[in-house]
């Protein structure tokens, strides 16, 4: 196919023009989605080797996938409101507002969302179908943060939790424990020796130096 830049047009047939191939664009997209309604409704495509509609309109038809995809679901919209195929080639309605009113129509609201929706945006559809089908607000909630890792509850935990008993250990085997524990530290004590500082527990440094004068 040969397409050449129409430099030889004037400005008003160029504009005359490019009207016209929207408008047969437009009908074209419209008798498009009719054929394919019918189309899936045969389920031709499996007497053609594949295992979906989606798939043959990618592989035969060629359309980029998003392309293939919303006219198949516009298809098969169409299919269900017929009367929205007229509008679709009038230009009343576009590939992408069909989508959008697509979950939301039925038998008895039809005539009305269609005729809401004739000749606006895709963003004015969308605000549109918020008042018709305004969302419940979520509730809002706090959570509360952990504290931080080097922080001194999660040390202090950290420490407590060496004594506690194993799990399904008795009363009397959780007081053993302790007492284990408090063995340990007082050991610990008389020999000088510290506890093992956690990681991230800062280190007490040297105290206050003595005022001048005092040491003879």
């Amino acid at each position: 196919m040969t397409i050449t830049i129409p430099l030889h047009l004037s400005d008003d047939d160029l504009v005359a023009k490019v009207k016209a191939l929207a408008g047969s664009e437009r009908e074209a997209t419209a008798i498009l989605v009719a054929h394919l309604a019918e189309f899936d409704s045969r389920r031709l495509y499996l007497g053609a080797g594949f295992s979906s509609l989606f798939t043959y309109c990618c592989e035969v038809l060629h359309p980029s996938e998003p392309a293939a995809h919303n006219r198949i679901e516009v298809a098969r919209t169409a299919r269900k409101f017929p009367a929205l195929r007229p509008m679709l080639g009038e230009g009343l309605l576009s590939i992408a507002t069909v989508r959008l009113l697509s979950p939301h129509l039925t038998a008895d609201n039809q005539a009305e969302l269609l005729g809401a929706a004739a000749g606006k945006s895709k963003r004015a559809v969308e605000e549109m179908l918020v008042r018709y089908f305004p969302r419940p607000e979520v509730p809002s909630s706090v959570r509360k943060c952990p504290p931080p890792i080097g922080s001194r509850s999660v040390l202090a935990r950290r420490r407590s939790s060496r004594w506690r008993a194993w799990p399904g250990a008795s009363s009397a085997d959780a007081a053993a424990a302790s007492n284990r524990e408090a063995a340990r530290r007082r050991t610990l004590r008389g020999s000088g020796h510290g506890e093992r500082r956690g990681a991230g527990e800062p280190t007490p440094g040297p105290g206050p130096a003595p005022p001048r004068g005092s040491q003879r």
